[in-house]
Order: structure tokens, then C-alpha cells, then sequence
């Protein structure tokens, strides 16, 4: 009877762990954040284009606090966590901002990096995970959070997987509020609205949608990818070449190359793995950094 409960319980918090994810940052994303004082006014949020930094890919995040595109997130989509990168003397520092693998009861120190919260409140609870379908018909968890006895904190936290806190986003320990720092008002996953909360703000509309869809219009791509021998780079950025290189997996440049638009580049001296490529069009576009793979 004792093995038997052990292996349910065993198989029940598998299914639990392989529900599917929702990923937060392998799309273009648009943040919403409304307080209200004197007025309400609306903050907007969105990421805004990649880099890499000791190997490991992060997105930018730009918008009203964030201009300096110094803030840097990053998934683990095998862990669920999701870290934040920041400036920190000449180097840079990483926190966890949240981790979407806890289960009911468990708990987790939160950091609130350079946000109008206590830099660090101390540990939280998971009370609950509700699930709700959002306007994209998808079910999204709903993760409600606590200050456990030992936190200096009396904020409590909400968070939506896929899409963040429903305060800062760079703030997971603060409660969201209208009339404190903000509160999530809209969400956009590549200009569609995917949440929205209009009790504070009049209407949902993609600010940055013509912005993201420029990008999108002057992507560049590789091919052919997996490649063994050679790759061609295109795009409206690339139309008279620039300049192209090449960083391994760690990060370290291997390989730089100056080149003509539609010309073939040889890879056939580098080592089969994964490559990043970062490309710089001569045209004063800013870079692009691509993921290549040699076979």
C-alpha cells in the first residue's frame, strides 16, 4: 500500500511538471502598466530586439523606465525561470525574477531589482495556481503569491506564466495597484492582445505594433540552415553587405568577416555546434544576431 502511494503520487506530480508552458519571451512582447495619482497615465513596455552575453540569450527590454536598454531578461524554458540582467559596476549581475516550475506551498526569495519595491523583501508563498483563458483562447496559470513570516514584505504578488507580473515587470514581489506602481492593463503577444483589464485605461491599442512589424519587415535570415559548407545571408538591412560575425556557444568570437550583400560565406573551417551571428548592415541598421547551426 506504501509503494503504491508513492508511485501515484510519483506520476501525479510528473503530469503536474509536463503540463504545457507557456513561453514569456519567444515573441515580441507589449506591456501596459496604468497608475493612477492626480491622473491615470499608461506606461508602456515591450522588448526590443536580442543579445548575448556569455553565451546565454536575453531580450532587451526597453520603454518608459528602460530607455537605456541596459535591462536584459532571459527564459529557461527547461527550469520555468525567468532572470533579469542589470548593470552592476562594469560587469553585470542576474536575479531569478520568477520561476513558473513552483507547486502550491513552496516557497521562493524574490528580488524586486531597481523597482519602487524593497530591493530584497524576503521569501514568498505560492498560495494558489488558478488557470483562465485569455483572449487568445489559450488557458494561461495565475500564480498567487504571499510574504512568508520572515519577509519584510506586505506586498502580494500576482503572476500570469507566459506574460509576467501583473505589476512591473521587473518587480514580481509588488502587489498590483492602480494607485501604487502600476497595474497591468493590456498585454500584447506579437501586436495581438492577449490580456486586458480596463478599469483603469479607456482602450487597448499596440503602441509599439508599427515599430515591431518594421522589424519583422527587415528581418534578416540565413540559409541554408543547418548548413555544412556555406551560408548566404539576405535581407532589406543586408542589401549592400556589412559586416558579419561569427560567436560560439560560450559567447567568443571566432570568426569576422566583411561581405558583400548575396554572397556566399564559408563556414566549412569552423567546428560543427551552434553558432550565433551577429549581423551589422552597412546601411546604419542597427544589428541582428542570428542562431546558426553547422553540421
Amino acid at each position: 500500500m506504501k509503494i503504491t502511494f508513492i508511485l501515484t503520487f510519483t506520476l501525479f506530480a510528473s503530469f503536474g511538471l509536463s503540463q504545457s508552458y507557456n513561453e514569456m519571451l519567444d515573441h515580441d512582447s507589449e506591456w501596459h502598466l496604468t497608475s493612477c495619482f492626480t491622473g491615470c497615465v499608461d506606461d508602456v513596455y515591450y522588448t526590443d530586439g536580442d543579445t548575448i552575453y556569455y553565451g546565454k540569450n536575453y531580450k532587451v527590454l526597453n520603454g518608459y523606465h528602460y530607455i537605456s536598454r541596459t535591462f536584459w531578461l532571459r527564459e529557461d524554458v527547461q527550469s520555468r525561470k525567468i532572470f533579469l540582467s542589470t548593470e552592476d559596476g562594469l560587469s553585470r549581475r542576474e536575479d531569478i525574477l520568477y520561476d513558473f516550475s513552483l507547486q502550491v506551498g513552496d516557497s521562493i526569495e524574490i528580488k524586486n531589482p531597481l523597482s519602487p519595491f524593497p530591493t530584497s523583501p524576503g521569501f514568498f508563498i505560492l498560495d494558489s495556481i488558478r488557470t483562465e483563458q485569455l483572449l487568445d483562447g489559450f488557458d494561461y496559470r495565475f500564480f498567487y503569491l504571499s510574504p512568508s513570516s520572515t519577509s519584510s514584505s506586505s506586498e502580494n504578488p500576482i503572476w500570469i506564466e507566459g506574460i509576467g507580473s501583473l505589476s512591473l515587470i521587473n518587480a514580481p514581489g509588488g502587489t498590483p495597484g492602480v494607485n501604487d506602481a502600476g497595474k497591468l492593463s493590456c498585454y500584447f503577444n506579437e501586436g495581438q492582445l492577449i490580456y486586458t483589464q480596463l478599469d483603469s485605461t479607456d482602450a487597448c491599442v499596440p503602441i509599439y505594433l508599427d515599430v515591431l512589424e518594421t522589424i519583422k519587415k527587415s528581418t534578416l535570415s540565413i540559409f541554408p540552415n543547418p548548413t555544412k559548407d556555406f551560408i548566404t545571408i539576405t535581407g532589406d538591412d543586408f542589401k549592400k553587405g556589412g559586416t558579419v560575425v561569427f560567436l560560439n556557444a560560450l559567447g567568443k568570437e571566432v570568426k569576422r568577416i566583411y561581405v558583400k550583400a548575396n554572397t556566399n560565406i564559408a563556414v566549412n573551417d569552423l567546428k560543427k555546434g551552434v553558432y550565433f551571428v551577429n549581423v551589422n548592415g552597412i546601411n546604419g541598421s542597427k544589428s541582428k544576431t542570428l542562431r546558426l547551426m553547422i553540421q
